[in-house]
């Protein structure tokens, strides 16, 4: 996904879930400030330096969160966080962004 705003700045979303490695992922993000990857809680930069987080609030394991707050729904009865109803508006704008630039 592609989309430059009227300052010229440039945002790309590239995303897979051919994953060939170990479980689990990372997350690289490329911005004006620099490159920055998430594992689970932590965050490094482009070097794998550490990125001092001790400000905000974060979970002690991510992963381990998700799948308990999943289940909970199930057990509950009840619909789970960030569940595909949830995500299907952001979807469908992204449906509608490929195929206007389909169209090009």
């Amino acid at each position: 996904i592609g989309m430059s705003v009227p300052s010229g700045a440039l945002c790309t979303l590239s995303l897979s879930f051919n994953n060939n490695g170990p479980l689990g992922t990372f997350f690289r993000y490329i911005c004006d400030n620099g490159t920055y990857i998430a594992r689970y809680d932590d965050l490094v930069d482009g070097y794998d330096n550490p990125v001092d987080l001790s400000g905000v609030a974060i979970s002690s394991d991510g992963i381990e969160l998700q799948d308990r707050e999943f289940i909970s729904a199930i057990t509950e009865g009840r619909e789970p966080n960030a569940s595909v109803a949830q995500c299907l508006g952001a979807m469908e704008t992204i449906d509608m962004l490929e195929k206007t630039f389909a169209e090009r």
